[in-house]
């Protein structure tokens, strides 16, 4: 009986690893090699992930990359685009929210596939990231499709996508292969990222700095958006230790007259300014001409001499002020004084503008 129950597990030990081998296939190297390419965009990020299939001699437009839908005789039948590389889909993830040849794209990842025609093509970005290339595609799942033109090229062996013609807020995705190569532009709002960013950032370490606060709050000051938000920002600032600053409150005056209320502001600052050392007060000074109002700035810049007659600064800003309204002749005088007092590694620069006035 022992012996019989012996065998019976030798036969079901033997069964199990015929199971397991047979499934456990080795690896193999790959005809068209798979890759990862990664572009920061600002604070924007684009991956895409492909394989990468070579000519090797073959006709690819019409023939091994078929017009129009290719027959499909696996998957889920029906008639398919292209992949748009080799083996499994092509994946795109985009970080945020971005307009792609000028049409809308939420943020997410994305499998890549394309009609091709011999004059245009149509660019299809799927919701479908798990099937295996086109060969389960489902077009009720299309993001996006948008229509390119492709452009004769110099010969490219192997199939690629590369970056370039960068802005800080946009980028090219160009696809390139045999002779055809296709540029498809990617833009990101640029205030709406950084936004979002300095929104998670102070859910961290960086939450727990009052610099980090305010520097947001004035990132929204200086290009005049996302106001109230900003506001609450600044009195998170202004109400931890070591945030209740002159900087800090400078900031939330700017703020106050942004939306309405100078008058506010103005006073904030009133109570705020005979404590301000000489930088603060000429940042302070510079915020007004950010917000148009010259002759407040001016007045700043004056009173900064008044404190610190000394400092070569106080009279380059004043005479930036100057100029910038079109009193040139008060302008060249202060930069004068400025040129006397200032370090030798200023001194050219101010020549310049004295020059040019």
């Amino acid at each position: 009986m022992k012996q019989k129950l012996s065998i019976f597990l030798i036969i079901c030990l033997l069964i199990s690893f015929q199971t397991i081998f047979g499934q456990a296939n080795l690896s193999f190297v790959r005809v068209s090699p798979k890759t990862k390419i990664s572009q920061n965009i600002g604070f924007a990020n684009i991956d895409i992930e492909y394989s990468r299939p070579a000519v090797n001699g073959r006709e690819i437009w019409g023939k091994l990359v078929p017009l129009g839908f290719a027959p499909n005789p696996f998957g889920n039948g029906n008639p398919m685009p292209w992949r748009m590389g080799a083996n499994e889909s092509t994946i795109l993830t985009l970080s945020h929210n971005a307009k792609i040849n000028g049409q809308e794209l939420n943020a997410g990842k994305y499998s890549l596939h394309a009609i091709v025609n011999e004059n245009n093509w149509t660019i299809i970005f799927n919701k479908d990231v798990d099937g295996w290339g086109s060969f389960f595609y489902d077009e009720n799942k299309d993001a996006l499709r948008i229509e390119v033109h492709p452009i004769k090229s110099d010969f490219k062996e192997w199939l690629t996508y590369e970056f370039e013609n960068f802005t800080l807020g946009s980028t090219e995705l160009v696809f390139q292969w045999a002779d055809l190569k296709i540029p498809i532009k990617f833009e990101f709002d640029q205030h709406n990222v950084i936004l979002d960013t300095y929104r998670k950032e102070l859910t961290n370490l960086q939450g727990f700095n009052p610099a980090a606060w305010g520097a947001a709050a004035r990132y929204c000051l200086q290009n005049n958006i996302n106001l109230d938000e900003a506001v609450i920002w600044i009195d998170k600032a202004l109400g931890m230790n070591g945030g209740n600053n002159f900087g800090n409150k400078s900031v939330k005056a700017g703020l106050l007259t942004a939306k309405g209320m100078k008058e506010d502001g103005d006073k904030l600052m009133q109570s705020s300014i005979d404590d301000a050392t000489e930088a603060e007060l000429n940042n302070y000074g510079y915020q007004l001409m950010n917000q148009n109002r010259l002759d407040d700035a001016i007045e700043i810049f004056k009173l900064n001499i008044k404190k610190h007659p000394n400092e070569w600064n106080v009279y380059d800003s004043l005479a930036e002020a100057q100029n910038t309204k079109g009193d040139k002749k008060s302008a060249k005088e202060n930069y004068g004084i400025a040129l006397k007092k200032a370090p030798e590694n200023q001194k050219s620069r101010i020549k310049t503008i004295m020059e040019n006035l």
